[in-house]
């Protein structure tokens, strides 16, 4: 009885830790100062005040974060290099993302060959809402 004891403590403290990212996004992330909202009161942009980490991505301190009315992130500033499936983003770089969470653009942080197209590092690469390649920059 004691490991199934441990177990639903560990699991609790799983969704108490996850339950607080997501109570995180309203304007207690945020810088005083220029704060937007949608007209039903959810935060839509700000600055950051601290480097916050939304929908897995490390979001840089004194940076804007925009989001999507369901409160997702819609684009931000990173500041740790952001993994997304084979493709790394690089630090300190704007990441943004679609309505349905999936990659838009990035700068990437080394090459990369997706949907058979050589992708140089560095530059900005753009993904369609399906996950395809949408563009990059060809290695010079």
């Amino acid at each position: 009885m004691k490991g199934s004891s441990t177990f639903i403590a560990a699991v609790s403290m799983i969704f108490l830790a996850d339950a607080g990212v997501c109570q995180a996004i309203d304007q207690s992330i945020c810088t005083p100062g220029e704060i937007t909202y949608y007209p039903g009161g959810q935060l839509k942009s700000c600055t950051l005040k601290d480097d916050v980490i939304i929908n897995g991505v490390k979001c840089k301190q004194y940076a804007p974060a925009n989001l999507y009315q369901s409160g997702a992130l819609k684009s931000c500033v990173t500041s740790d290099y952001f993994n997304y499936g084979d493709i790394t983003c690089n630090q300190y770089s704007q990441v943004s993302f679609h309505a349905n969470g999936k990659l838009d653009t990035c700068n990437l942080s080394k090459s990369l060959t997706i949907d058979g197209k050589s992708c140089a590092p560095f530059e900005t690469i753009s993904l369609f809402e399906n996950g395809k390649l949408k563009s990059c920059s060809a290695p010079h």
